[in-house]
């Protein structure tokens, strides 16, 4: 089962630290006399708080789509309730992991065998890296950016602390053989093979079916997951506007996927550090000069915090 309650009571202090770094951060790397007061919009705000809420939207209809798929009927209130507290779940793992746990417990509750609940989830990442797959190239072609900020400080990175990397990959081999060696031993290693053994069968004849009969459910899936991530890249334009801030607004939209794919391998609960890292060395060339610490803190907020908080209310709201 999953325990909404003692998600929701670690919610709040992660919330509460995550936006004073932000704020401390905002504060180091702006040029307050560079900059200049920026102006504030009012409309632009209200747009974006919609554009960080609607991609929930979004999730609910591809639950939707592929729950029709699956004969497993949800009502839409509870498909809206798995979109809000995946987002919040996040806020507790890793970006690459998100909050894939707590879909899938929630998928199995409304119904689903472990096996399609599992499937449906990392069908989620295969359409994200479908889209990945698709965006980038155009992106590449359409800003001309071939040098990504990123590679050559992560380059560096590896090239100065090669041998501490290599150690690192070793230890994390060394760890998996002796996991598998103490669970051989345990008594309980047969029960916890024959659960595995069920789940692959499982995933294996969801996965089969969808590759059969699953072409149209998919590609409604997709469009809509493209949809999703649309709605994520449009916050950051909303929040510049909002700010009063001129800048090239096609670069911004173009090339948040270096933002986000430097998110999914900081190995922090929400990438906190790295999603501000990462926006910085994207677009401080693409801001105006000394705003582009206020500029994250403001898509950070927007695109993160808002929806963590928000998601929270509705949980408890839906609850009571």
């Amino acid at each position: 089962m999953v325990n909404l309650d003692k998600l929701l009571g670690r919610l709040l202090p992660i919330i509460s630290i995550g936006v004073l770094g932000n704020l401390v951060f905002a504060w180091f790397t702006t040029d307050y006399k560079a900059a200049g007061v920026p102006g504030f919009s009012i409309c632009w705000l209200l747009v974006a708080m919609f554009l960080a809420l609607l991609p929930w939207a979004w999730h609910t209809l591809r639950l939707a789509i592929w729950g029709k798929f699956f004969g497993v009927a949800i009502p839409w209130k509870n498909l809206f309730r798995i979109a809000v507290a995946t987002d919040v779940g996040s806020v507790l793992m890793p970006a690459a992991v998100g909050g894939a746990p707590l879909k899938m417990s929630m998928l199995v509750q409304q119904g689903y065998r472990p096996g399609q609940a599992a499937t449906l989830t990392l069908w989620g990442s295969i359409e994200d890296l479908m889209f990945y797959t698709m965006a980038i190239p155009v992106s590449l072609v359409l800003t001309k950016n071939w040098d990504n900020p990123l590679w050559v400080p992560v380059g560096q990175f590896f090239k100065k602390n090669k041998w501490l990397v290599a150690v690192a990959l070793l230890g994390l081999v060394a760890l998996f053989f002796l996991l598998k060696k103490l669970m051989m031993r345990s008594g309980s290693m047969m029960a916890w093979r024959k659960r595995l053994r069920n789940l692959l069968s499982e995933c294996r004849a969801a996965f089969g079916l969808i590759l059969s009969k699953g072409r149209m459910p998919f590609i409604w899936s997709l469009l809509a997951n493209s949809f999703q991530w649309l709605t994520r890249f449009c916050i950051l334009l909303a929040v510049v506007r909002m700010m009063g801030l001129e800048a090239d607004m096609a670069k911004l939209l173009l090339l948040q996927w270096m933002v986000f794919v430097a998110m999914l391998v900081t190995p922090v609960p929400g990438a906190t550090g790295g999603a501000e890292a990462a926006f910085l060395l994207v677009f401080s060339a693409s801001l105006p000069v000394g705003m582009a610490g206020m500029a994250m803190l403001g898509w950070r907020v927007m695109a993160y915090y808002f929806i963590l908080v928000v998601g929270a209310g509705i949980l408890v709201l839906q609850k009571a």
